[in-house]
């Protein structure tokens, strides 16, 4: 009980002080408390009380006017997420808006400490969910509806944390959740911003070659993924409308992989060159070479229309 009064007056005299400095050190001063609490019993429900009064009032202080207010509780927040896991995966989606919003920053300093932030909650979520401690069903949806969104910053951390799942993630569950979400990946890869194109690229390079090798239809009762390969090749004749050529080539190469998958499963004696006989890269590298169009963006290649 003492612990917590300790919180709460740094919660309410320092966090939500008027003073700046008071409200740079009462964020620090949370991050150190939350560092003595790492050890403590989590069955005891003070413990539990005090965790969560300092992810609050931490999460408050990301909030605040200052710039340097705001870069000092992002360097809390990471301190807390780091030495305290469980708190961070409990509450993952409360951070994972705030993270949205330090990584749309105004403040260089304050966007540096989000990457920071981003890079160890994407480490503690992925620890979480291949030790069955958290479901990829809770985010991958969450995560499809910011592909939709016009922010630039949102989109970018979305196609960051949705490859890392790709890449990550044991039995490649992001798969199940495919269809939700593939249009707007595509249409990225017309995105006036060459960061986020690239990433998108990148995203569909990772990903290909994984659905060609769980190619069991989500109507298969021996499957071991429920792949809705049906909404997936919806997605992709919608995608072959999209006005830019190039968005329209790639998602033609993804639809003639996945039917040519599916047919050397179902005649494996035609002759038919299956998922194990792609090239690494799946599509775009190809259709670079069978098109001559050049989308290495970083050495200024072709923009959408």
């Amino acid at each position: 009980l003492p612990g917590i009064f300790v919180l709460l007056s740094l919660s309410d005299d320092y966090v939500r002080s008027t003073n700046e400095d008071a409200r740079k050190g009462g964020a620090v001063a949370l991050a150190a408390c939350a560092i003595g609490l790492k050890k403590a019993d989590e069955r005891e429900w003070d413990v539990l009380e005090c965790r969560d009064l300092i992810l609050a009032s931490v999460v408050h202080a990301c909030q605040d006017h200052s710039q340097r207010v705001r870069y000092y509780a992002t360097e809390s927040l990471f301190n807390v997420t780091k030495v305290i896991p469980s708190l961070a995966v409990q509450h993952f989606f409360i951070l994972f808006e705030i993270l949205r919003s330090l990584y749309a920053d105004v403040d260089l300093d304050v966007r540096s400490g989000a990457e920071l932030l981003d890079k160890k909650l994407k480490e503690v979520i992925v620890v979480a969910i291949n030790s069955g401690s958290f479901s990829a069903d809770a985010c991958i949806p969450v995560f499809a509806r910011f592909v939709y969104m016009r922010h630039k910053a949102t989109k970018q951390l979305t196609l960051t944390w949705l490859r890392e799942f790709s890449e990550k993630l044991i039995g490649a569950p992001i798969l199940e959740f495919l269809h939700l979400f593939l249009g707007g990946i595509f249409a990225m890869v017309a995105d006036p911003n060459p960061t986020i194109r690239q990433l998108a690229i990148e995203f569909l390079q990772s990903v290909l070659p994984k659905l060609l090798v769980n190619n069991q239809d989500f109507e298969d009762a021996d499957a071991q993924q429920k792949i809705d390969f049906d909404k997936i090749l919806q997605s992709l004749v919608l995608t072959m409308e999209h006005p830019d050529p190039f968005v329209r080539k790639v998602a033609m190469y993804w639809m003639s992989r996945i039917v040519q998958a599916h047919m050397s499963q179902a005649f494996p004696s035609s002759g038919t060159k299956g998922a194990e006989g792609t090239d690494e890269t799946m599509g775009v590298e190809s259709i670079r070479g069978e098109s001559g169009i050049d989308i290495s963006f970083s050495s200024g290649g072709r923009t959408p229309r």
